[in-house]
């Protein structure tokens, strides 16, 4: 049994009213006709105290009035296996699939992952009063955002996660943080180990096409030693020659000549790269479609005014321009071209444009089966069901039984002040 009012419990403090109104009230003492009361002594009355109940029955009907209207007001819901049924049909799901590299492996036929993962999403929605479906590469990142949008839920809720499960996907932390309340289910599909075959390199292997860096003639040498420092910070991959990046530091000559004609980002490659730069910790990266002004210090160049953030971290502001006759995503960082800040900067662009898988998707072992069962868990049973999600009640037949005892109060008062009058008469009668 649920009660999905719990304070209306405090209500039985007002039992003990029907219990002190019975020791407390004024008893009627029975009335006996006498001839005369001259040969009587006279004598001084003194107050009694009631020290017995009477009518316990009359008490009893009216405590029990008191305990079922009670009952009534805090709602109770008695929870059967039909219910049970229908509370799991009822549930709101916030299913999060994983998108990760891992789940993309496969091919010659054979399903991905990441298909098998789909399908089981769109099945667990069907069964779900409501649902949402969160694709991410990143599954921890997005577990807040499920419990934030399951505990707006007037209903019981679960976070499933569907993934492969690869070492590093979810740990107990990211469990841990999800409220009580909230259920958590783990669907695994099949893991595909990562092929031991080599990378294929593509044309460039290097920097040197596909990210152009472009300083004055003070900055070169600086913007030469970023550049080798970015070896050191990234990683040796393939990249993408197919997709140009150039990096204009503020010293080239040529700079305003370049923004005249640059315009906001129109490719989805272009859209995509800043996307993961954003996401890199060491830089802060803004896409122009208006002119950018940030706080102090401005740089004026043509249309967009870029500064440093409030905080002091530098801003790379991103656009689309042509450069040698090829279409480019252009990035304008404001700082040093010897800085490490600017070594960062190429790091993580090679990264961005880098074919190889994530070095966080090279882990060939995955959770186990014990532990990923030992992580989940059912709604909690006292949270919101199907009783608050429908306004459904179980408190109608308290307030039934409520009216019953009423009705048999009534009768006992009354058949209770019938008998005195009855016995007052057969006295007079005797």
């Amino acid at each position: 049994m649920i009660w999905q009012n719990p304070w209306a419990w405090a209500g039985l403090g007002f039992v003990v009213l029907p219990v002190l109104i019975h020791l407390l009230g004024r008893g009627q003492a029975p009335r006996r006709v006498f001839p005369t009361l001259r040969f009587l002594p006279p004598s001084r009355a003194l107050p009694t105290r009631r020290r017995r109940i009477r009518d316990p029955l009359l008490l009893a009907a009216r405590i029990g009035i008191l305990v079922s209207a009670v009952m009534a007001l805090a709602q109770p819901f008695f929870v059967t296996s039909a219910r049970r049924r229908d509370s799991a049909r009822g549930m709101a799901r916030a299913i999060i699939v994983d998108t990760s590299a891992s789940m993309r492996r496969g091919g010659d036929g054979a399903a991905r992952p990441l298909d098998s993962a789909r399908v089981v999403a769109a099945v667990l929605a069907r069964e779900s009063r409501t649902s949402l479906v969160i694709e991410t590469g990143a599954p921890r990142r997005a577990v807040a955002g499920a419990i934030d949008w399951s505990a707006r839920q007037r209903r019981r809720a679960e976070v499933v996660i569907v993934s492969d499960f690869q070492a590093g996907t979810l740990d107990a932390h990211d469990v841990a943080a999800v409220p009580r309340r909230i259920g958590v289910r783990l669907s695994r599909v099949p893991f595909v180990p990562i092929s031991n075959e080599p990378v294929a390199a593509t044309q460039d292997s290097g920097a040197g096409s596909s990210i152009l860096l472009l300083a004055g003639v003070a900055e070169r040498d600086g913007a030469a030693a970023a550049q080798r420092a970015a070896a050191l910070l990234g990683v040796h991959a393939p990249i993408d020659s197919s997709h140009s990046v150039a990096i204009v530091y503020g010293g080239y000559e040529r700079r305003a000549e370049m923004l005249v004609n640059a315009r906001s980002l129109g490719s989805p490659w272009m859209s995509s790269l800043v996307a993961r730069l954003r996401a890199d910790s060491t830089i802060i990266v803004a896409a122009s479609s208006e002119p950018v002004s940030v706080a102090s210090s401005a740089d004026t160049v043509g249309r967009f005014v870029v500064t440093r953030t409030d905080s002091g971290r530098p801003a790379v502001v991103a656009v689309q321009g042509q450069f040698d006759g090829r279409d480019r995503l252009i990035l304008l960082p404001f700082v040093n071209a010897s800085s490490l800040t600017s070594a960062a900067l190429i790091a993580a662009t090679t990264r961005a444009l880098s074919d190889a898988t994530p070095v966080t998707e090279l882990e060939p072992t995955v959770v186990s089966d014990d532990v990923l069962r030992s992580w989940q868990r059912e709604p909690d049973a006292g949270a919101t069901s199907v009783a608050g999600e429908d306004g459904a009640s179980d408190g109608r037949w308290m307030w039934i039984i409520t009216l019953a005892l009423l009705g048999l109060e009534t009768w006992l008062r009354r058949a209770r002040r019938e008998a005195v009058v009855a016995n007052v008469v057969h006295d007079r009668a005797a």
